[in-house]
């Protein structure tokens, strides 16, 4: 027995004595010859040209909105520092709301992030064969049944114009005129901008009023100056596409409706790059083939017309809480907001009392908006609670704010000056004809009040 305990002894010691690799150390003998493998660092062939092909080489080739490319080893080893800095910073790839479930997430995951830093760390090796060189991925399917364009161009400035309003600059409107004798079913909107890299944001409306049309006509210059909703319609109430995003698309099955002898009016809104600009865009609709049965989407605004928030504060304003009165299916938010916005929330309240953020974005901003698409689209039962809520920030710290030193914020728009534009469908004919009045009956609220509401916000649901 004595002899057997000493030799576990002895072999516990040995065990315990045995001291860890020292950082960078890998490989080498442990204890009695004992080799720990290697772990061999990502590569760009093996790992990281995939990660940049899915998050970076749509916007960041030749062409592309990009301001550089991003499409071989070399370009993106010698740019790491500054890519892991704006992965960090949230700024980039462009993806402003936070959680899960949406259409075309292009978040870095925690992975992805992980593999780039230890390749960089590496040195960046290339792998085994020739360095891959990327392409940009090809444009999705796309039936372009219905294409318009502007016959003229209009020329974006070297710099931004002098604000001589409070509204927003770097914008330009224009009114296209469809020419359709009979309704449209629209499934898609791509738009095809003449330069990329001036791009940032294309927000839609479709108008059968002859309101777009009136704003185009009333300005001598190739569209019109600003961006103009059409009568009461908001801008991007059918669609907004942030620049090398893709394309505004429904799923099958649904459609944006259309009547009969409409426009498209559109709001540009661009970048200046310290050269002359051409602005001349095409827009391409793919329509819902006639045979196919699909049910219309429809806007409902949850939006402020109005604010006030002194130099140097903070304020939270919402919306006023809307009821459904008919079960809804939820497919997609088009959020707008003004730049001292900081958080933008929609948040509903389900019959049986549960809460649930639909939207979070904790860091607005504007230049990045997009609609953005539920998957799968949400069930909204009829006495549903819908609300929008807004944290403003009108201080120096807030890196967004255009004045500096903070000027007081007053500012309104008939259509929203926030606003979160839902896109939604009805299961019932009473349904539809429900969603078709409640928006423009929503935004004529909006004019009648001169102030946000008073209403107390509902809570938020932290981790739902």
């Amino acid at each position: 027995m004595n002899t057997i305990a000493l030799v576990l002894g002895v072999i516990f010691g040995l065990l315990v004595a045995t001291p860890d690799p020292p950082p960078g150390k890998r490989g080498g003998p442990i204890g009695d010859g004992l080799v720990v493998p290697a772990v061999p660092p990502p590569t760009w062939n093996g790992d990281v040209a995939d990660i940049i092909q899915r998050r970076c080489v749509t916007c960041h080739a030749m062409g592309r909105v990009g301001p550089f490319e991003l499409v071989d080893a070399a370009a993106v080893r010698n740019r790491g520092r500054f890519l892991l800095d704006v992965i960090d910073g949230g700024r980039m790839p462009p993806w402003l709301p936070t959680g899960t479930g949406w259409v075309n997430h292009r978040t870095v995951t925690t992975a992805e992030r992980a593999t780039l830093a230890a390749w960089l760390e590496s040195g960046g090796p290339v792998g085994d064969g020739p360095a891959r060189v990327l392409d940009p991925p090809g444009s999705s399917p796309f039936r372009a049944d219905l294409t318009v364009e502007m016959p003229e161009a209009h020329v974006i400035p070297e710099e931004s114009d002098p604000a001589w309003h409070a509204g927003e600059i770097d914008v330009h409107g224009v009114t296209f005129s469809l020419d359709n004798d009979s309704p449209l079913r629209v499934q898609a909107i791509r738009h095809r901008p003449a330069s990329p890299q001036a791009m940032r944001v294309a927000a839609f409306a479709f108008d059968d009023t002859g309101a777009g049309r009136y704003l185009d006509e009333r300005d001598s210059r190739v569209g019109f100056l600003m961006g103009g909703d059409p009568g009461i319609k908001p801008m991007g109430a059918d669609g907004v596409i942030l620049a090398g995003s893709g394309d505004f698309r429904l799923p099958e099955g649904f459609h944006v409706p259309v009547p009969a002898a409409s426009d498209l009016v559109t709001q540009f809104q661009y970048r200046p790059t310290g050269v002359p600009e051409r602005l001349q865009e095409r827009i391409e609709l793919e329509l819902v083939p006639a045979a196919e049965a699909s049910r219309p989407i429809r806007w409902l605004p949850l939006a402020v017309g109005r604010v006030d928030v002194a130099a140097g504060e903070g304020q939270r304003v919402s919306s006023e809480v809307i009821v459904l009165e008919h079960p809804l299916q939820l497919l997609g938010i088009s959020p707008r907001a003004i730049e001292i916005c900081r958080r933008l929330l929609v948040v509903v309240e389900f019959p049986d009392g549960h809460r649930r953020e639909l939207v979070d974005i904790p860091d607005w901003d504007h230049h990045q908006r997009e609609t953005l698409r539920f998957e799968p689209p949400v069930d909204l039962p009829a006495g549903s609670r819908l609300q929008a809520i807004f944290d403003l920030d009108n201080t120096a710290s807030n890196p967004r704010n255009p004045d500096d030193p903070p000027q007081r914020v007053n500012r309104g728009r008939r259509t929203g000056l926030l606003g979160n534009f839902l896109h939604v469908a009805a299961r019932t004919v009473d349904g539809d004809r429900y969603l078709r009045s409640i928006g423009p009956e929503t935004i004529r609220g909006l004019m009648r009040r001169a102030r946000p509401t008073s209403e107390k916000p509902m809570e938020s649901i932290a981790g739902d």
